[in-house]
């Protein structure tokens, strides 16, 4: 499938197994594709381009080790920080992740929902923006809403 498109998460659905988890693979994907180490982002744009399956690059030697030294970096910077460090990060990771999930929605909403709400799901405190009546209200919101932990596995 090396035609220049960009994989899609149905054509992930093989490893990751349902939506949700297609979805993240992609974002993940995405995010390795634009990233620091060489190795991974050879292995995420093999993947988007389709010049490489999801499951070629997860059981291949070089790039399972890579995953694992990255993973590993990131455990040792968790390990070495402050508390107030850890709850900063922490804070700058719920406001990413909102982010991430109100673009997702407007992704998933379509182009005729978009154009006829107008810009006020961009504006905070705009009704159905954030912030607004049924916006995002803070980092409490999520507390049960999605399955396991806030920062563990979902």
């Amino acid at each position: 499938m090396s035609d220049g498109r960009e994989v899609d998460q149905g054509e992930l659905l093989g490893v990751a197994q349902d939506e949700e988890r297609a979805r993240s693979l992609l974002r993940a994907l995405r995010t390795l594709s634009t990233g620091p180490d060489p190795k991974l982002r050879e292995m995420a744009n093999g993947v988007l381009r389709g010049h490489l399956s999801a499951e070629q690059a997860f059981t291949d030697p070089e790039y399972t080790a890579a995953l694992f030294s990255g993973a590993d970096k990131v455990r040792r910077a968790g390990e070495l920080r402050s508390d107030a460090e850890a709850r900063e990060a922490g804070a700058r990771f719920g406001d990413w992740q909102r982010a991430r999930d109100a673009e997702q929605d407007r992704e998933e909403e379509g182009p005729e929902r978009r154009q006829r709400d107008g810009a006020s799901a961009e504006r905070p405190g705009a009704p159905g923006g954030p912030g607004g009546p049924g916006g995002l209200r803070g980092p409490d919101q999520f507390h049960g809403a999605r399955p396991g932990h806030r920062f563990g596995p979902r």
